[in-house]
């Protein structure tokens, strides 16, 4: 079985999330007061963005005041998300749209991947937009915006979110309208945590208990026998996902049977299933057992080996970056 990798809008508020595994969209119109302004403008074309030094400054320092109030770790700021951030908000000021995708479709996660963010970090956005508001923006403007997407719960939630680590803002007016955009990336929180579960990590042999009995849930529920937790098993997975490289999850050309320890000749058959996540936290956690576990049984193949009657024994392995990327490797083996 050669396993698969698994890896938005609205008019008057809209905030945006992604992530591999983790989708979400949904815009902040701010309709202002008309403020003064009083900056030196950067010039492209038609489009101005005032002190973008001194705005993204102010914006960082607002979005972690919040942040601290609440007991959230600070951001920073970060050359890709500033990247990413400013040129969505030219894009839009230039072209005269208003959405967290692009005409042509791109959307926040490509474009921080555009700008050198890696692709399995969570990534949100939120941004808005002032009609009739004087440019070139200024201070003001940036906390307005501020407090407009803190009323807002979808545009709050990205705010305040676990597992961020960078920030980055960017803004530009054009044509009597404003454009601001602020981005957020970082490892994430792993899926399917339950209401008050702690993301404790979890060690390679817990990982192993929790696989076996969550298999072994669906296999009682088919009045199958249960599979018994193989360290030999575990340690091929192991060694499967050591030997992927890039995003390739796992060791495709090794033999499987020579990378098992010990003999070989005790296992009949050999059934391999792997996944990965992107923005899914820095450590393995038992919700990631689950996830995986349950992503497998809803996919009628990987289902097929796992509740197979032939199979006797389960080994999983997992690995994670530290960066939001984790992968799990199953192999279900039939004992002689």
């Amino acid at each position: 079985m050669i396993p698969q990798e698994q890896g938005r809008p609205c008019n008057s508020a809209q905030a945006g999330a992604s992530g591999k595994a983790k989708a979400a969209l949904c815009v902040l119109l701010l309709l202002a007061n008309l403020l003064p302004g009083g900056f030196a403008a950067a010039q492209t074309e038609s489009v101005v963005t005032g002190p973008l030094d001194r705005l993204r400054q102010d914006a960082l320092s607002r979005v972690n005041e919040v942040r601290r109030e609440r007991g959230l770790e600070t951001l920073d700021l970060t050359d890709p998300l500033n990247a990413a951030a400013q040129a969505h908000a030219e894009d839009m000021a230039r072209r005269d749209y208003y959405s967290h995708v692009s005409p042509e479709g791109e959307d926040a996660q490509d474009r921080y991947i555009e700008h050198g963010g890696s692709r399995w970090r969570f990534v949100a956005e939120n941004i808005a937009t002032c009609e009739g508001c004087p440019a070139p923006p200024d201070i003001a403007r940036v906390r307005s915006f501020q407090e407009g997407w803190m009323q807002s719960p979808e545009h709050r939630h990205n705010i305040l979110a676990h597992g961020l680590e960078g920030f980055g803002f960017g803004i530009a007016a054009s044509e009597g309208r404003i454009y601001a955009v602020q981005t957020f990336a970082g490892a994430g929180t792993p899926p399917g945590l339950e209401a008050g579960e702690q993301p404790a990590p979890l060690a390679p042999a817990q990982q192993l208990d929790e696989a076996v009995a969550a298999v072994n849930r669906a296999r009682e529920e088919e009045e199958l026998p249960p599979l018994e937790a193989s360290e030999a098993l575990t340690t091929l997975a192991e060694r499967l996902l050591a030997g992927g490289s890039g995003d390739r999850l796992i060791d495709r050309s090794a033999e499987l049977f020579e990378l098992l320890p010990g003999e070989r000749a005790e296992w009949r058959s050999l059934n391999v299933l792997a996944a990965a996540c992107g923005g899914c936290g820095t450590a393995p956690v038992a919700a990631d057992v689950r996830h995986f576990t349950d992503q497998w049984l809803s996919d009628p193949q990987h289902r097929q080996a796992l509740l197979s009657r032939e199979a006797t024994h389960l080994g999983f392995a997992m690995e994670a970056n530290g960066e939001g990327r984790k992968a799990a490797a199953a192999v279900v083996g039939q004992h002689l």
